[in-house]
């Protein structure tokens, strides 16, 4: 055979393995258990093959990655365990809602108990490890592992277990086969119930410009909904909108959820929320700085009184709070017999926001809450829709961004803006969200 034959043979062989290396995938149908309501599907090779190819493309990205480093001493979770090509996490009806499992395979026995000890897991009994640090707990059942959160400490996980490893009781193939089948870096199963007709597919994908999720779910009958017409501005640092939810959406928020946002809002969520509105509007145009001046008083050597005065800078949200309806006269009175509202020179004080002056203007069929530094800005955005939300991230000032968690600080450090939509489609709500990533190189993931 001559050399260029040997040549293509090698060719054509590297690029068959390449091509099952990266895009040849298999799942397993025995790591879900019958039981579960909510399924979160990765596409490992799908978001491994996508960070890859944003790299090459991006060449200011082009340095060594070390998120496949050994620690000190040569241990790591990829030896402790296989990772599939697709991993799955789900959560089991009757569970507390921040319990979720998942199943994995022990790669190497030795690797995965070295791992343990390095990892400084306690055992707590003869296949059973936690670490509270890293919120993980661990059943082991021969060369399978059944992994959920350590923090949820009233879940039962024994349950799950019994279904996956003793029982056998594993998810309908054609469920599981609906969310691979949705061909998305992420995908949820949501299954049929009390509150959506259908069993429901939730997408995520990402690419180099922005993070883009859908899904299309069909609520019961008696949770019905209307669109609104809504117009914003989208040079405001965030916009919302969204309509009076009905008597039988707004009965699904339990009273502590209530008692959390009223004592948010500083009042009733109650008297807020009437049947009798139609739909509700934020606009924050932006954060705007202010002077603020603080008096205090000093003594000189002879004791004499001498005033000082201090000059801060601070932030203030220059807003507008729509209610719209056809008797918002009911909220307006609760609010005057509640003190909610005092008059000034300037209008009716809003007192429940004390960050800010802010001042109620009642007209025929609408209710507004003015902050006293915003000046309208002309809409140039128009929709249809039950909710939504246009944020620009952007425009929030650095300093502010400080008082932040780190993690969600670095989460949106490289987002411009956010877009969420819910559209009515006859008798389905369409669900979308993007968020766009700021004009740069640096990636919008990071592994």
């Amino acid at each position: 055979m001559s050399k260029k034959k040997w040549a293509l043979l090698v060719f054509g062989t590297v690029l068959v393995f390449a091509c099952i290396k990266l895009f040849y995938k298999t799942y397993n149908e025995d790591v879900v258990s019958k039981n579960a309501d909510c399924i979160i599907v990765l596409d490992v090779k799908r978001i491994t093959n996508t960070i890859l190819w944003n790299t090459i493309t991006t060449p200011g990205e082009w340095r060594k990655p070390d998120i496949f480093s050994s620690g000190s001493d040569g241990i790591n979770w990829k030896d402790m365990v296989k990772i599939p090509d697709y991993v799955m996490i789900f959560h089991a009806k009757g569970q507390p809602a921040n319990a979720w499992y998942t199943v994995l395979q022990v790669k190497d026995e030795n690797d995965f108990f070295s791992g343990l000890q390095h990892y400084h897991f306690k055992k707590l009994g003869s296949d059973e490890y936690i670490n509270k640090d890293y919120g993980i707990h661990i059943l082991k059942n021969g060369n399978k592992i059944l992994l959920a959160n350590a923090a949820v400490e009233s879940k039962n996980m024994a349950e799950v277990a019994a279904d996956i490893f003793t029982k056998k009781n594993y998810i309908a193939k054609k469920d599981l086969a609906k969310t691979i089948d949705a061909k998305s870096h992420l995908a949820i199963y949501i299954a049929a119930s009390n509150f959506i007709q259908k069993d429901a597919i939730v997408t995520a994908n990402f690419d180099k410009r922005k993070i883009e999720i859908n899904t299309t779910i069909q609520l019961a009958k008696q949770y019905n909904f209307t669109e609104n017409h809504f117009s914003y501005s989208s040079n405001s640092l965030c916009s919302v909108g969204f309509i009076q939810p009905s008597a039988e959406i707004y009965s699904l928020l339990d009273s502590n959820s209530k008692k959390n946002a009223s004592k948010i809002l500083n009042m009733d969520i109650d008297s807020l929320l009437l049947q009798q509105n139609n739909w509700y509007c934020l606009d924050i145009a932006g954060i705007k700085p202010m002077a603020d001046s603080a008096i205090s008083y000093e003594y000189d050597d002879n004791f004499n009184k001498v005033e000082k005065v201090v000059v801060n800078t601070i932030q203030e949200p220059a807003f507008n709070f729509t209610i719209a309806g056809n008797n918002i006269t009911n909220i307006y009175n609760y609010w005057q017999h509640s003190n909610k509202l005092e008059k000034t020179n300037a209008g009716e004080l809003f007192t429940p926001l004390p960050f800010v002056k802010s001042y109620c203007i009642k007209k025929e069929n609408e209710l507004n809450i003015t902050s006293g530094n915003y000046q309208v800005t002309k809409p140039d955005k128009n929709i249809n829709c039950i909710f939504f939300v246009n944020m620009l991230f952007t425009k929030i000032p650095a300093t502010l961004l400080n008082y932040l968690p780190d993690n969600l600080i670095q989460l949106i450090a490289n987002i411009e803006a956010l877009q969420m939509t819910a559209k009515k489609d006859k008798e389905k709500i369409l669900l979308n969200c993007v968020l766009n990533k700021k004009k740069n190189d640096l990636p919008i993931v990071k592994l």
